[in-house]
């Protein structure tokens, strides 16, 4: 008898398990990896929120279990954010949950929302799991393409769902949308009945143009929205972050929380205050590092003939597949031909497929290495 659950037995294949394989072993051989795969920011975190948690984490209060929806304090911050940023008003006490990373909480509201064989909306391609944590809660995930006709902004379909995903500025796409879309995806949600579940990680990272907008600004009645402090700040190992939204939603996904984990370390909680109310200099002068590397590699590649999206938000481009080579194909010969790692689209959803995504977490200098390797090719 096979010992693993059929939930797990009937999650997607791991297609990067050869590709990971291949960079091990050409690692171990001594080759020079320019990695452009993973979304984790090189820059260091801001040295002001590295001191908060250095003062915090000697505060033996801290020590000791932490409340499972966050420190009210956080919270509070949490409120005066989204108030100032987006002219959202919440309740600390009722509508702000703090979460150990947005993932988490991500993988979390299929449980506390979707019942088995309730249908939920996500996008293709998208973040993997949105689609994972709906299987886990026993759902049925229901495709919503985002196609490069369409800027890769969906058309809503004339059936709801239980639950909607989005995600804008988007990973892997980078694409970004008004707010007369969240007004039309509100009033969609409205009269089909469906939750709309919002993930807002790159709010922050918008190079040009106008800044991202939250979808509780215009849906707070049939939306919960999900933060990050991974990208803006750099925190990706912090594991911090926040949902927010209609209360019962917000109540929903705290109950999963307090029958499988706590809330976050508050010393890390304090050291995210500090970034949230802090200088927002700062984040300024890491669009300014991004908007650089997105110029260095989207330029090289056209000027190679590629066919490049260039992106106005993330630290994400897309980059058309050669004729004749699918999304995994061409990101082999990337890897072994150029040494650079790319990440195959076609891991996000089928949607996916005749796309390579590159990440920007390398410095500007290896950035132009990595085109003049392709270039090569």
């Amino acid at each position: 008898m096979d010992p693993v659950a059929r939930r797990i037995r009937e999650l997607p294949p791991y297609l990067f398990a050869e590709l990971d394989r291949k960079k091990k072993a050409m690692r171990a051989a001594g080759a020079d990896l320019i990695d452009l795969g993973i979304g984790d920011p090189d820059l260091p975190t801001p040295p002001h929120v590295v001191a908060a948690l250095r003062e915090a984490a000697g505060k033996a209060a801290y020590h000791r279990y932490p409340a499972y929806e966050g420190m009210r304090a956080f919270r509070e911050t949490v409120a005066r954010f989204m108030e100032r940023r987006f002219g959202v008003r919440l309740d600390p006490d009722r509508e702000v949950v703090a979460l150990i990373g947005s993932k988490e909480g991500i993988a979390h509201l299929p449980l506390a929302l979707v019942d088995p064989g309730d249908e939920v909306l996500c996008p293709d391609p998208g973040y993997p799991v949105y689609a994972s944590g709906t299987r886990f809660a026993g759902g049925v995930v229901r495709s919503l393409p985002l196609r490069r006709e369409d800027g890769f902004v969906p058309d809503l379909p004339d059936k709801g769902a239980k639950l909607v995903w989005v995600n804008f500025p988007n990973n892997p796409t980078a694409a970004t949308v008004t707010l007369d879309f969240y007004r039309r995806l509100a009033g969609w949600a409205r009269s089909t009945g469906t939750i709309v579940a919002s993930d807002l990680a790159y709010s922050e990272m918008v190079f040009e143009g106008e800044p991202a907008r939250s979808f509780l600004e215009v849906g707070a009645d049939v939306g919960i929205e999900f933060h990050s402090l991974s990208k803006t700040f750099n925190m990706t190992g912090w594991r911090i972050g926040w949902a927010c939204g209609r209360a019962d939603l917000v109540a929903a996904l705290s109950s999963v929380k307090t029958n499988v984990d706590s809330g976050p370390f508050e010393a890390v909680q304090e050291a995210a205050i500090a970034a949230i109310d802090g200088d927002p200099a700062c984040v300024a002068r890491m669009r300014d590092v991004y908007r650089e590397r997105r110029d260095a590699l989207c330029d090289g590649l056209l000027a190679l003939g590629h066919d490049v999206i260039r992106p106005r938000a993330t630290f994400y481009v897309l980059c058309a597949c050669p004729s004749g080579l699918g999304s995994v194909a061409f990101t082999a010969r990337l890897l072994e031909g150029a040494h650079v790692v790319a990440t195959p689209a076609v891991g996000f959803g089928a949607g996916g497929e005749g796309f390579v995504r590159f990440a920007l977490t390398q410095p500007v200098e290896r950035i132009r290495q990595a085109v003049e390797r392709i270039a090569r090719l």
